[in-house]
């Protein structure tokens, strides 16, 4: 007998790995199940619950610009603005790419177009990811009045199919 499962309930489980994931170590490079990158933890996530391999067929230098172009789901860009009115585009267990800048850059260079770093977002504006500083899988939340992350997001990757 096959039993489907629904979209709602692959993005379900996605979540809740990812969060089982939480205040595990960073360290870069690796992707589970004791330590992670911000790439790792995706990766690790999506080859755990769906069975594929999220950098297949990426190029780029990084693993998380591997995941942004990866032939697995839809990139979302976004035009300057519209995601900050509006988070709601964005569905429980997408990827969330954001560009890499320098720490004393308060806006994205224009002419990086590729990610640095990558986490999935939870619900209800927050999302887990692994970064670097403070050193261990968090989750972090946006928030209406400009917040560090949601300046840096520049796209979201679905890899579900509705």
């Amino acid at each position: 007998m096959i039993i489907a499962i629904t979209s709602d309930e692959l993005r379900e489980k996605i979540v809740k790995l990812a969060m089982l994931q939480h205040r595990k170590e960073y360290k870069h490079g690796f992707h589970g199940p004791d330590y992670f990158d911000c790439a790792g933890l995706v990766w690790y996530v999506y080859n755990e619950i769906l069975g594929i391999d999220i950098y297949e067929e990426g190029y780029g230098e990084s693993a998380t610009t591997k995941i942004m172009t990866s032939k697995h789901g839809i990139i979302t860009l976004y035009e300057e603005g519209v995601l900050k009115n509006d988070l709601n585009l964005i569905k429980k267990g997408d990827i969330l790419l954001f560009h890499r800048q320098d720490k004393n850059e308060t806006e994205p260079k224009a002419n990086n177009r590729y990610p640095g770093h990558c986490g999935i977002y939870l619900s209800e504006n927050k999302f887990i990811h692994a970064p670097s500083s403070p050193g261990n899988v968090i989750i972090s939340t946006f928030n209406k009045t400009g917040h560090y992350w949601e300046k840096k997001l520049v796209a979201s990757k679905n890899i579900i199919k509705d």
